[in-house]
């Protein structure tokens, strides 16, 4: 029987992988969406082979007593203010990334989701990738050593085959920076494998696609707290396949995407092994792996726990992207942190 009955905000196709795992989390379900579009959003549900009341308002959604659970997948410029308008209803959330289209949004939602208590979720769910567990386990076991140097990138050519392009993709108005947008995936990666940062520099650029209101291309130098260097970088303008690239080298070992060399571990080593996991190598929803953030989520909530993704952690996320797109802005290096609006 399940425990916390849930709303789901916008209904695209990252709505449909909240659905199902909410679902299949035996503690949780689905009992209302809401769209503007009432009847298409009927049918659409119709299709994906779900059952759940169908509604015109976000604010009679959140006043409902039988709803616990708010999950937020509308456009980005909503998602500050649908989340701040759930978490003072007393709902949990789970918000899609970002948090807000600048830092003043991202700040007003990390002091309402504390001051409400609630529990929070951000849907940055690369952190589950098996591969990504893999580097982590790695990490806290000691294999690698002491990790120096650290690589991570998000490329993926976007275009009007986004059904969120015209509001999310190349518009300020709808998607405030690269790094905002998509880029925070291997920004949250960079921060969770080797720590919190002291400093970026970064720059941006338009390659070959000028319809960007921001630069689409960035690369940033990061100085990590710990005395680790690394680099991020992203670009919504190449001409290849989707494209998530990982280096690490620590005293003891290195990992370049699937590929890992740890003679300690391995004796005997003479070349690169490959790693036999799942990569997160597509920007397909449906490879992401929203079922254990939502199995994460509803933990919290039933035990009073803390989730994964929870707002001050995302708070430091979203603050590295803030760095990034001021350092990129100002053409100087940023330090954390950054003071607090």
């Amino acid at each position: 029987m399940p425990v916390y009955n849930t709303g789901v905000f916008g209904i695209g196709d990252v709505a449909k992988e909240y659905i199902k795992a909410v679902n299949n989390n035996p503690l949780s379900e689905v009992v209302a969406v809401v769209s503007r579009d009432k009847k298409k959003t009927e049918q659409r549900i119709k299709n994906w082979g779900f059952s759940c009341e169908v509604m015109d308002s976000y604010d009679d959604l959140i006043t409902r007593d039988d709803i616990q659970v708010i999950v937020n997948t509308g456009p980005h410029f909503l998602h500050a203010r649908e989340t701040i308008k759930a978490a003072r209803a007393g709902k949990h959330v789970v918000c899609e990334k970002p948090l807000g289209m600048n830092w003043q949004e991202i700040c007003d939602v990390r002091n309402a989701i504390n001051k409400a208590k609630v529990q929070f979720q951000c849907g940055l769910s690369l952190r589950w990738s098996p591969f990504i567990q893999n580097l982590k386990s790695l990490l806290d076991k000691g294999q690698f050593g002491k990790l120096f140097y650290m690589e991570a990138d998000y490329f993926h050519g976007l275009g009007s085959w986004w059904n969120g392009f015209s509001w999310g993709g190349q518009k300020r108005s709808g998607g405030p920076s690269a790094s905002l947008v998509a880029g925070i995936h291997a920004v949250d990666l960079m921060r969770y494998l080797c720590g919190e940062v002291a400093e970026v520099h970064a720059y941006g650029t338009h390659g070959s696609r000028e319809y960007f209101e921001y630069e689409p291309t960035y690369m940033a130098a990061l100085q990590f707290e710990n005395g680790a260097v690394g680099k991020t970088s992203c670009s919504f303008e190449v001409e290849s396949p989707y494209l998530m690239n990982f280096l690490l080298h620590g005293s003891r070992g290195s990992v370049a995407n699937e590929k890992f060399y740890f003679r300690d571990l391995f004796p005997g080593q003479q070349g690169w092994q490959t790693f036999n996991t799942v990569m997160p190598d597509s920007g397909a929803v449906s490879h992401h792996p929203f079922k254990t953030l939502i199995d994460d989520f509803i933990k919290a909530i039933d035990t009073n726990g803390t989730t994964v993704l929870n707002i001050d952690e995302m708070w430091k996320t979203h603050e590295l992207c803030i760095a990034i797109d001021r350092s990129i802005e100002t053409k100087k290096a940023v330090s954390l942190p950054l003071e607090t609006e």
